[in-house]
């Protein structure tokens, strides 16, 4: 299911013209400007959007994103949809294109994929960019508030985000105030001043009270901007003596008695009729007032000022103030009968749902309370909410269905399992299972012949559940056999493709594979047998097993076994369309490539599967890849040209951008960016990228002249490899060859190395300690293996008593031996 991108949400708001411009915030803004981020947190009616109106044409010849949030943007995928469109506009970029496929995932690498990928593009601008978030407090959605943390935090110092909020909101407040990032303005700071006050008569051509009238109207409204709105529209709004202190029940009776009720009774039918809506689209009201003059009337409304907001200018969408608007419904409520009420509120959420607008349809139904209504149409469009990526809409309305004591359908509760699975709320996914073996006590439900085919599927969702975790497979092994002797039951998810992977460039790095942990050989082998059974033919789970597993048997060395289990993979891949598969195989062919010393086999295979996908990161990816053959081929330059072009700070990326530095002899740089990159992975426990970049950083440690540390870096390296069996990682870095020899010479003494490096696995680093080419003279050979433990000339020129102009000679005659042109090319001979 597509998001309709409404351009009413994005569309930077106008002040009025009659409103009044408050100096004195205006140049707080501008005072303000090179912070990080703005917060004006006042209750409604504060003036807030008409501030940031007002700022935004300060800076209108700049870059401007605006948003103006609702409830359902409590979606993830909807929320940041959103934001990136906005932005995409402001800087006239594709990156809400080049972003879409990220946001039909939900767990937790992705996102940050998504948030790292999105301050990148924003970073490709370099010019300042003011992001707006209105109504932020309609936001609950914890994993939104992560991700914000995270734009806010990382975004170049020439982004400004802007958030209006009526409540306190769930981000690192306190900690950016210490850092001085944060500008806040709060009731205090956006209360009418006694001057703004009397502005506020002057513009509006209202008869201006005497001083004393206008304390007494600043003192009863405190600065409430809505409140001096609604008094000016009273009769007697000179003499406002009466108006107490705001209060709900009061605003709404005032709101009711004296905005509604003057108008006309079919004003007031309308206003009543149209007050559950939030986007009051002409068409729909028409449809709910059986009107057809709904757009005459609300521009009318709104030229009086009756609490309207005009969104929309083309195809006309208003809304009305939301104090104005629960008024509205407090008012429907007491004239109505409970039942009334209630037919009502059907018939307008029948209205929107006939319209298209299931979402909005959905959540009225649910905060009204039909919920049998509500079911039913979640029902009918479950699986284009899963297929589009909605999961978090889905799982908000099960969850609101549970905390309501609804007893939902036994497919609803799986289908959450396995969503709250795939985006890793391990919470979430743990209460619906014990509610599904709950119902089991209590109902029976597993034992009845109608939920076949929902059975079949929960059942393979703990089966899931268990390898994901790493737990027992035999238990999963045969969770899987008893439902495969039962009679397969089709149902409307056997043709549901899942995508397990969105964006990493290795299976291995996703949640299915255990990030990285990879199983004992037998476990491997029972897991493949699990999931290649033909109930998983046509899924997708069955198309990765053979993905996941050629990567694993090449990490254990096995490359023919590999071979065939990536030509099934990449097979498969492609007749599912699902670049998730294709291109880690792709990757994974031309390090096999590499490994055969076939660099121009491995970049032509790169540059044909560039034809066969369009999203940027997977683009991004292959052109990583490039870049690796580059520096294997000795080629610096094209691949420096080729990681400057999709530069990022994805782990892919940082690894392959450390090797480069390493030929280019830059190992301390090459050091701190492979720190970095192991940092975040051990945070994250990503096994194989904690092992490839702690080998990196012994091979820093060697170039560097500090083989202690080396050895003691690929020991731990070595450590942690041990247990999944990483083999390949090791042996495709041919410069740590001595270094592997050294381990296994201290090994062989080290019981407590023994103790943590089994014998049998360290056997697999039998390697022969490589040699100079025959033809070199002793001389020549010093230099060349000095040369080959990364040391720059100056320091061979010391060690061997040269001038560096006779190190040079040394280099060119060794050069023309072995048949090289480059020093990274003589590195990678010394140890083929």
């Amino acid at each position: 299911m597509t998001t309709i991108i409404l351009s009413a949400k994005t569309k930077v708001p106008q002040p009025l013209p009659d409103s009044v411009t408050r100096t004195s915030l205006l140049s707080k803004f501008m005072e303000k400007s090179h912070k990080k981020l703005t917060v004006l947190r006042a209750p409604a009616g504060y003036g807030k959007t008409t501030l940031i109106s007002h700022w935004l044409q300060h800076v209108q010849h700049e870059q401007i994103a605006y948003l103006s949030i609702d409830s359902s943007d409590n979606d993830s995928s909807r929320f940041w949809r959103y934001v990136i469109h906005a932005v995409a506009n402001a800087c006239q970029l594709d990156i809400d294109e080049a972003l879409a496929p990220l946001l039909h995932a939900s767990d937790s690498a992705t996102n940050d994929f998504l948030i790292e990928s999105f301050i990148h593009e924003i970073s490709l601008t370099n010019k300042p960019l003011h992001i707006v978030l209105d109504d932020y407090h309609l936001i609950e959605n914890a994993v939104i508030h992560q991700m914000m943390t995270k734009l806010i935090e990382q975004s170049p110092e020439y982004v400004h985000v802007y958030i209006s909020t009526r409540t306190e909101i769930d981000l690192p407040i306190a900690n950016w105030r210490a850092k001085q990032w944060v500008h806040e303005l709060n009731t205090s700071h956006l209360r009418f001043t006694p001057q703004e006050v009397q502005q506020f008569y002057t513009l509006k051509n209202l008869p201006l009270p005497n001083q004393a009238q206008l304390n007494f109207i600043s003192d009863k409204t405190e600065g409430w901007i809505a409140g001096l709105q609604l008094a000016s529209l009273t009769p007697h709004h000179e003499y406002p003596m009466e108006w107490e202190t705001a209060s709900r029940s009061a605003i709404f009776n005032f709101l009711v008695q004296e905005i509604m009720v003057p108008l006309p009774s079919s004003t007031q039918e309308f206003l009543l009729r149209t007050s559950l809506i939030n986007e009051l689209e002409p068409s729909i009201c028409n449809h709910l007032t059986n009107r057809t003059d709904s757009y005459q009337l609300l521009e009318q409304l709104e030229e009086k000022g009756y609490f309207i907001v005009r969104l929309q200018s083309n195809n006309p969408v208003f809304r009305y103030h939301h104090l104005f608007a629960e008024a509205l419904r407090a008012e429907l409520r007491r004239r109505l009968t409970a039942d009334e009420v209630k037919g009502f509120i059907q018939e307008t959420v029948i209205v929107l749902y006939e319209r298209g607008d299931f979402t909005a349809a959905i959540d009225l139904s649910l905060q009204y309370e039909l919920y049998d209504l509500a079911e039913s149409w979640i029902n009918k469009h479950l699986v284009s909410f899963i297929t589009s990526g909605r999961t978090a809409t889905f799982l908000r309305w099960l969850q609101h269905l549970r905390s309501h004591h609804y007893t939902v359908s036994y497919e609803f509760l799986v289908i959450g399992l396995i969503a709250s699975m795939s985006s890793l709320d391990i919470e979430t996914a743990n209460s619906l299972m014990q509610e599904l073996e709950t119902r089991q006590i209590t109902d029976q439900w597993m034992e009845k012949e109608e939920h076949a085919a929902i059975i079949l599927l929960y059942e393979h969702a703990k089966a899931m559940a268990i390898v994901s975790a790493g737990g027992d497979l035999q238990i999963a092994k045969a969770i899987v056999e008893k439902q495969l002797n039962k009679k397969i039951i089709p149902s409307r998810w056997d043709n549901v493709h899942m995508h397990f992977n969105i964006f990493e460039y290795k299976l291995l790095r996703t949640s299915i594979s255990s990030k990285g942990k990879l199983p004992p050989w037998e476990d491997g082998l029972a897991i493949a047998e699990i999931f290649r059974q033909p109930f998983y033919e046509t899924r997708g789970i069955g198309a990765y097993s053979y993905g996941a597993s050629a990567e694993s048997l090449y990490e254990r060395n096995l490359l023919d076994y590999a071979k065939a289990e990536l030509d099934i993979a990449m097979q498969r891949g492609h007749e599912m369309q699902d670049p998730g598969l294709f291109i880690p195989m792709y990757l994974l062919q031309a390090k096999m490539y590499l490994i055969e010393n076939k660099t121009t086999s491995a970049l032509a295979l790169l540059t044909q599967a560039k034809t066969v996908v369009t999203e940027k990161h997977w683009l991004a990816s292959l052109s990583i890849m490039q870049a690796a053959c580059h520096i294997a081929n000795g080629d610096i330059i094209s691949a420096e040209k080729g990681l400057d072009a999709v530069k990022s700070n994805q782990p892919f990326w940082m690894l392959v951008h450390a090797r480069l530095l390493l030929a280019k002899q830059q190992a301390e740089s090459a050091l701190a960016i492979l720190i970095q990159t192991k940092t975040k992975a051990l945070q994250e426990m990503q096994i194989a990228t904690i092992i490839e970049a702690t080998v990196l950083e012994a091979v820093c440690h060697k170039r560097l002249g500090d083989t202690a540390t080396a050895l003691s870096t690929l020991q731990e390296a070595l450590k942690a490899a041990a247990p999944h069996y990483y083999i390949r990682t090791f042996l495709d870095e041919k410069e740590i060859y001595p270094l592997l020899n050294k381990v296994r010479q201290i090994h062989n003494n080290d019981e407590s190395l023994r103790s943590s490096i089994p014998t049998h696995y360290l056997d697999h680093f039998q390697i022969i300690e490589p040699q100079a080419h025959p033809l070199l003279t002793p001389r020549e050979k010093e230099v060349y293996d000095l040369l080959a433990d990364g040391i720059t000339n100056r320091e061979i020129a010391k060690q061997l008593y040269l001038s560096e102009g006779t190190v040079r000679v040394y280099l060119t005659s060794i050069y023309s031996k072995i048949g090289v042109d480059s020093r990274a090319k003589a590195i990678l001979l010394k140890y083929r």
